[in-house]
């Protein structure tokens, strides 16, 4: 773990307001044990208006305090005091915690540093009682004697410099409390009340110089440790960094330690440990999670909420990949594609088939000589040009494609184009998408779309069937019926897709909202006719020619056709031509009777 790289300068209130957080951080942690996840804490502080990512980097901007040791937060001080004397890790304890810590929780911390250690709560004891590195107050709390002001028959020069106190520091205490009588019974409670926020140090150093005067002959009635426990036993006030300060005012330094938290978060650096081991018990947390949702559960939600990391930690595809390899060879839970987990069987059913609108229809229609009208030629019947375009995304759909290699290099976006008959069902064919832009496994999955509002579409994805489910929504809020443009672009979140639409229709593809009606007027009159019918009252439409893309189309609004059918029928038919040089087909309604090119018989698919 490295922290902040340079020297973050406070201001005396949010250095306060850091401390005082600090130590209650420090209680959480010591409550915890140790912390994996910083969610818990920042739960447990959330009432205080101390956020998650204020926990996080307060300790990660701390090493003093705070230790991230084997991919758990802990107290620095547990680590420190290992192989020390029993005296020493106390004062590592109790120092580093910055106040008062109950013996009840000095022991207990002590106990995770020493595990095996016998009569500890004895030991603990005696040394607090004893050893003058500490001082214990009667209400059962430890305190480091460096805090308090300790004077007996020093003189002042000597005692203020072996305390730390200024004479300024102590005057301006002395002012405060004026004609003060430090023998009253109730004097210390007084003079906090009068004095504070005031340095405890400088406190006791006012009362120092009237109970205990230079004059070698007078009585010395300062009790330093006696005035130093009164003191800290003053309910509503707190000992932060030497002061004693009102309890009240605890939502000033929350806020002073808020704002050094959000100077810190761009200063922090975490150098992560090795990935992590997911556990058997975690396992089954997360497949109970995922089971008991109605929604999908990520694999980078599971990471955040058990183990606190983000796609921030240098280790996070580790440790996705670990979280993954053991969450998906589960079989009570489904995984859809990505990082991304359901509960078994809650897709829609309509998403495992493809609808049967998609099929094709054969012919039955033939001639007068009792031969089909309607025949696929092979490839060595269709022109060099029609081959190549049979291929082309824009000619393929779903059933009536083959898969193409996947690209050398993949594009981070894609430019997709809507046809008619997807629009009114809602899908999209995959035949569009470059292989392997979409992982290939599992064959079902789950997308989302979020468009430029930030509104999410869940999308199904299914590799077997070649078609994308779940667009309905979306599909009919474009006023375009075919040809609608649009792009869908990789984010870093698995499985989540930026979705837009384009302004500018497809030139080939779109089609007007008349054109949609006279197509609609011939499907209803289709029935009995030919396909080559129908094709001959389609291309009508286009007296001066017409790209193969825009024909196959147009004829699949009237009947669903394949895109060789209609290759073959423009090949194989005398009334269907191409001029030398233009990609457009031409339609010739004089050359009808001249029927079936009998040249192209022998390249008719049986």
């Amino acid at each position: 773990m490295s922290h902040l790289s340079t020297e973050l300068k406070l201001k005396p209130e949010e250095s306060k307001g850091r401390a005082y957080v600090d130590r209650l951080l420090l209680d959480q942690l010591a409550d915890l044990e140790a912390v994996v996840k910083l969610g818990e804490i920042a739960q447990r502080l959330s009432d205080q208006g101390i956020g998650l990512g204020a926990v996080r980097s307060l300790l990660a901007s701390n090493p003093s305090r705070f230790a991230y040791h084997e991919r758990r937060w802990l107290p620095a001080s547990r680590l420190e005091s290992l192989g020390r004397p029993m005296a020493e890790a106390m004062r590592l304890v109790v120092g580093k915690y910055g106040g008062p810590l109950t013996l009840a929780k000095v022991v207990s911390e002590l106990a995770r540093i020493r595990p095996s250690a016998k009569n500890l709560e004895e030991e603990v004891r005696r040394i607090a009682k004893y050893d003058p590195l500490f001082i214990l107050l009667g209400d059962e709390r430890l305190c480091l004697s460096e805090w308090a002001f300790l004077g007996k028959d020093l003189t002042i020069e000597r005692a203020f410099k072996l305390n730390g106190v200024s004479s300024e520091d102590v005057e301006a205490v002395r002012k405060k409390l004026g004609d003060f009588d430090w023998r009253a019974q109730d004097a210390i409670e007084k003079a906090v009340k009068l004095c504070s926020p005031v340095s405890i140090k400088a406190l006791g150093a006012a009362a120092w110089l009237d109970l205990n005067p230079q004059d070698p002959r007078s009585t010395l009635v300062f009790d330093d440790e006696a005035f130093f426990s009164k003191a800290l036993a003053i309910p509503g006030y707190v000992f932060v960094e030497g002061d004693l300060m009102p309890e009240k005012d605890s939502p000033k330094w929350i806020a002073a330690a808020m704002r050094v938290a959000e100077k810190l978060v761009a200063q922090i650096e975490v150098e992560d440990a090795a990935p992590i081991d997911v556990k058997d018990e975690d396992v089954e947390r997360m497949v109970n999670l995922v089971k008991s949702s109605e929604k999908t559960v990520t694999g980078t939600r599971l990471l955040e909420d058990f183990y606190e990391i983000t796609a921030a930690n240098r280790t996070f595809p580790d440790d996705l990949s670990n979280l993954m390899e053991a969450l998906t060879t589960r079989s009570d839970i489904w995984w859809v594609g990505g990082d991304r987990f359901r509960k078994p069987n809650s897709a829609p059913d309509f998403v495992f088939s493809v609808p049967e609108v998609f099929q094709f229809a054969p012919s039955s229609v033939m001639d007068e000589e009792g031969e089909p009208v309607d025949v696929e030629l092979d490839d060595d019947g269709l022109s060099s040009t029609l081959r190549k375009l049979l291929v082309h995304p824009l000619a393929t759909d779903v059933l009536d494609e083959e898969i193409l290699p996947q690209p050398k290099t993949m594009p981070p976006q894609i430019r997709l184009v809507l046809k008619s008959l997807h629009r009114e069902l809602g899908t999209f064919p995959m035949c569009q998408i470059p292989t392997g832009w979409l992982d290939a496994k599992p064959s079902v999955q789950e997308l989302i779309l979020v468009d430029g509002n930030g509104r999410e579409l869940q999308v199904w994805a299914n590799h077997e069937a070649r078609l994308l489910f779940g667009f309905i929504d979306w599909w009919y809020e474009q006023a375009t019926e075919s040809g609608a443009v649009f792009t869908l672009t990789k984010t870093g979140k698995p499985n989540v897709l930026e979705f837009e639409w384009l302004d500018q229709p497809d030139p080939v593809l779109y089609m007007t909202s008349q054109r949609m009606e006279e197509l609609r007027e011939l499907q209803a009159n289709a029935e009995g006719k030919s396909t080559l019918a129908l094709l001959i009252e389609v291309m009508a439409h286009w007296p001066k020619g017409a790209d193969f893309f825009a024909i196959l189309a147009h004829l699949n609004v009237v009947r669903r056709t394949s895109r060789r059918m209609v290759a073959s029928l423009l090949s194989s038919y005398q009334c269907f031509h191409q001029r030398s040089g233009s990609p457009l087909w031409h339609f010739d309604p004089k050359k009808v009777e001249l029927g079936f090119d009998k040249t192209k018989k022998r390249f008719v698919r049986k």
